[in-house]
């Protein structure tokens, strides 16, 4: 049975947007995509705004992996109308559709005390800003925040020189990312960068002069030319508050991406994708995964759920990575914070090594340092041997 609709809204120019919209032109979508997003920018690759572009002087190129022919029209949505399946919009009025697709991501979350000026990276313009701050002559940088942006942008900042310290309230760095394990060897390649760390921290003023700026952490100043926050994300929903949709940490779906009202029911006709999108898990918990690839598979099952099919896009293991002080590492699965950890391929001249965590098969996940082929073997259920 087709659920393809003849008009469909989307609501932000992401990678996810994108791959709904390919995928539904492969399987015969003939009908209207009406995207909108207020990013001026928009459609560009995020990866690159914490590591290549802080090192280069070009512009914000655009994506090479929006479909052509697929405009995007400025305008901020500022609500919507559930039950009719009708975005409200600053510039464009009202868009009515068969379809409302919710794709808008995440902004960064900034700390209660930070004063202006103090610089965060998750947008294009974000990205700009500091390179145009580094590019004047900063020579050190506080990044409050040491998850993978965080870390990236330490890695970043001090190949470019810079005198970089990383403060958090974590024990150790991408906590999150690594479920707890590998703290002590992602704080090892921070300090062989010569990046000063500071754990288990809580920041308690950030104030400015003429001068520098100063951060004070658990009764300790520290000084530099700039600050970073980089402490999370937070999903863009502002614009849902009054929609009656659930937007507890994102938009509440079922695991297939239907959107779920506050009652607990499904509102008809609404979808979200991507980092905004909180898909119910078998235990009945909802997660919420910031990851390119599981965004791409979110974009392509929508597009296969419209066009009547019954898509296995959701079924793999979620996977994520990310680059850091010469090193690329990706997971595979979800880690478990009490499995036990276990090393399984080492080449020390490269930096390389592939983790086992878990010891059942089918909760088997995987971390890969600068070991691409091993980690491809490994998370595919090969032999690491042949």
């Amino acid at each position: 049975m087709t659920h393809l609709p003849d008009r469909v809204a989307v609501i932000g120019a992401s990678v996810a947007s994108a791959m709904l919209i390919e995928r539904s032109r492969e399987l015969g979508f003939a009908g209207e995509f009406i995207v909108i997003d207020s990013d001026p920018n928009a459609p560009y690759d995020r990866p690159p705004l914490s590591k290549q572009f802080l090192l280069g002087t070009g512009p914000v190129e655009p994506a090479e992996w929006w479909p052509e022919a697929t405009p995007i029209l400025k305008a901020k949505a500022i609500g919507l109308l559930t039950d009719k399946r009708t975005v409200l919009t600053d510039k464009l009025g009202e868009v009515a559709a068969d379809a409302v697709v919710i794709s808008t991501g995440a902004g960064s979350i900034r700390l209660p005390n930070e004063p202006a000026g103090v610089l965060s990276l998750r947008t294009a313009q974000d990205a700009l800003a500091l390179r145009s701050a580094v590019d004047a002559g900063a020579s050190s940088a506080i990044i409050i925040g040491a998850g993978t942006i965080g870390a990236e942008l330490a890695s970043t900042l001090a190949q470019r020189g810079l005198a970089v310290t990383v403060v958090d309230l974590a024990p150790q760095p991408m906590q999150r990312f690594f479920s707890g394990h590998l703290g002590e060897e992602a704080k090892a390649w921070m300090h062989q960068a010569g990046v000063v760390t500071h754990f288990g921290v809580a920041v308690e003023s950030i104030q400015k002069t003429d001068a520098q700026w100063t951060v004070r952490v658990s009764g300790l100043d520290l000084h530099a030319d700039l600050v970073i926050s980089a402490v999370g994300a937070r999903p863009h929903t502002e614009w849902l508050t009054y929609s009656e949709l659930d937007i507890s940490n994102g938009v509440r779906c079922t695991a297939g991406g239907k959107a779920l009202l506050t009652s607990g029911e499904i509102a008809d006709g609404i979808f979200a994708i991507g980092d905004v999108s909180a898909r119910r898990a078998e235990d009945g918990t909802f997660r919420r995964f910031e990851s390119w690839t599981q965004a791409q598979r979110h974009g392509a099952a929508l597009a296969e759920y419209f066009a009547g099919f019954d898509s296995s896009e959701l079924e793999q293991a979620p996977y994520g990575w990310t680059e850091q002080f010469g090193r690329k590492v990706q997971v595979h699965g979800m880690l478990p914070p009490a499995g036990e950890l276990v090393q399984v391929y080492a080449a020390e001249e490269r930096n390389a090594a592939l983790y086992r965590i878990g010891s059942a098969a089918e909760d088997v996940a995987w971390i890969g340092v600068n070991a691409p082929r091993q980690f491809s073997r490994a998370s595919m259920g090969m032999s690491l041997l042949s």
